[in-house]
This record gives C-alpha cells, sequence and structure tokens, in this order.
C-alpha cells in the first residue's frame, strides 16, 4: 500500500487523539504535516521518502525560509513519529527521518537555551503529564522536587499563585502564575490531570509522587533530537533565572522567586550573554 500522506496524517492523528493526546500537540503536530506537504506536494505519498536523500529538499526549503536548527528539527522529530507509527501500522516500511537532525551551532559552556527553545522540545515529549510538569518548570524557576511535592491545596488558581511550602533553603515562598501558565494549569487540572484521591498536582499511576528519573528521561531524550544535546529539567531553572535577568528584573527578585537564601547563590544560576558583555564595553568613552 502506497498511502497518500495527507491521508496517513488523518489516521495519525486521530491516533493521537484516541491515545489521549493533548489537542494542543495535536495541533501542533497537524501545521508541522501540513507544511511537509506544502513544500512535498499536496499528492505525495508515504513511499515516495525512503532515503534521507530524498527528505533533503524538504530541509533546504526550511532553511530557504530562515528557520533556525533548532525548528527544523522539532519538524524532522514530528516527521519521524509520524512515519514509525506508519511503519507500526504496515503502511511503510522505511523511515527517512530516522536518526536524522540538522547541526545545532557549538554552544559555549555557559550558555542556555531560551525559553522558546525549550518549550520545542518540552512540546516533542509525547506524554501531556510530564510536558504539562515540564512547562509548569520552565514558567515558575521551582525546582524538579518542589513541582514533584506540588499539592493541589498549594497551587492557588483562583489568586493565580503557588505556594513553596518549604525550599531547598528552608523557608516557604509565593511564586505568582504568569497568564501563560495560568492558562495552561487551568486546563491541566479541569480536562487532563489524573483522576483519583492523590494529594499532588502531578501525580504518579498509583496517586503517589511521580518519579524524577522519569521526567528527566523524557527531557534528555527530547533535547537530544531536537539539539543535538541533552539538557536536564535543572536547565529550566537557570533559564528561568537567566531570562528574566535579560528582562531587567533584579537579582533580588530573583532570589525570592528562586527561594535562595543568598544572593551569591542566584548569580551561579545567571548566565551572561555575549550580547550583553559586548554592548558593556562599548560604554567606555575615553572622551
Amino acid at each position: 500500500m502506497n498511502l497518500r500522506i495527507d491521508e496517513a496524517v488523518k489516521r495519525h492523528l486521530h491516533y493521537l487523539h484516541v491515545t489521549g493526546k493533548a489537542q494542543n500537540t495535536i495541533d501542533h503536530a497537524g501545521y508541522k504535516f501540513d507544511r511537509f506537504l506544502s513544500i512535498m506536494g499536496q499528492d505525495a505519498r508515504l513511499d515516495d521518502f525512503k532515503t534521507r536523500q530524498d527528505v533533503m529538499p524538504y530541509i533546504d526549503a526550511l532553511r530557504a525560509n530562515n528557520c533556525q536548527p533548532v525548528t527544523i528539527n522539532n519538524y524532522l522529530s514530528a516527521l519521524r513519529g509520524l512515519y514509525d507509527w506508519a511503519m507500526t501500522e504496515q503502511l511503510t516500511a522505511h523511515n527517512p527521518f530516522l536518526r536524522l537532525r540538522v547541526k545545532v551551532n557549538e554552544r559555549l559552556p555557559s550558555d542556555v537555551p531560551t525559553p522558546r527553545t525549550i518549550l520545542s522540545i518540552i512540546e516533542a515529549i509525547d506524554v501531556p503529564l510530564y510536558r504539562t510538569f515540564l512547562t509548569f518548570q520552565l514558567h515558575t524557576g521551582m525546582r524538579i522536587n518542589e513541582v514533584r511535592l506540588l499539592t493541589t491545596e498549594a497551587l492557588d488558581l483562583e489568586r493565580r499563585r503557588v505556594h513553596v511550602h518549604e525550599s531547598k533553603a528552608g523557608k516557604s515562598r509565593t511564586v505568582p502564575l504568569n497568564d501563560i501558565i495560568y492558562d495552561v494549569m487551568r486546563t491541566y487540572m479541569e480536562e487532563e490531570r489524573r483522576h483519583g484521591p492523590s494529594p499532588y498536582v502531578f501525580p504518579s499511576r498509583r496517586g503517589g509522587v511521580i518519579c524524577k528519573t522519569t521526567i528527566n528521561r523524557h527531557l534528555t531524550e527530547a533535547s537530544s533530537d531536537v539539539l543535538g544535546y541533552e539538557i536536564t529539567s535543572h536547565t529550566l531553572r537557570h533559564a528561568f533565572t537567566t531570562h528574566l535577568y535579560d528582562q531587567g528584573v533584579m537579582e533580588t527578585t530573583l532570589s525570592e522567586l528562586l527561594g535562595h537564601a543568598e544572593p551569591k547563590t542566584t548569580r551561579r544560576y545567571i548566565r551572561v550573554k555575549e550580547n550583553h558583555l559586548r554592548n558593556a564595553v562599548n560604554r567606555i568613552n575615553l572622551d
């Protein structure tokens, strides 16, 4: 059977729906498939693409449209998932996207991915629970164990805030929820959270504390797929801090948000970008 890709996409999106994928994930996947067909031809069939060389024109077209390597890898990941599903359904015998990714520019040891890049990585994770967990961590800057142990009582959606009863530094704090994560969490709590008598916002299947190793494994696999190197949940805390610092948030405010007892601890989370360093030295005036 040499099925048309648009027909395969319809079946695949239906599969994602019935297996519990979030509607937002399905919509994003549909967009990526539509973009592939707009470039490679609306009448394209699964078996038109058997090797990596067959899909190189697609990558070239994305590059010509100024798509960044991370974005291209995100699109390739979605197509890899489509073909993996098609192979399982015996609709094709080939996956031209297998282990195919473009090189991301070499990073400096001090580099931290931007929140937008991290969201692209999180989007590539299959399990909705882990996607929401990591999105919440990115938008709040909380430690992974603080999110794992977060109770429904501590999540105050009415006041748009979360109360961390006891941080690593031994003190409690309140973290406001921005509009984006408020909407995400409202939808999650009303429609997506696992049901049962669990006190935790992100419960395991049995209602207990969710596994830290599993969360990090999904994140490292997705980041390796999209970026070409691994990040962990702790990177999200660095990204949260660096991004807010770049936006002009004071270190004292960051210390409060992160739950640090000493501002010097906060400074270790800040990665000053090269353009900021360049702007700083350009301010030297010898006149």
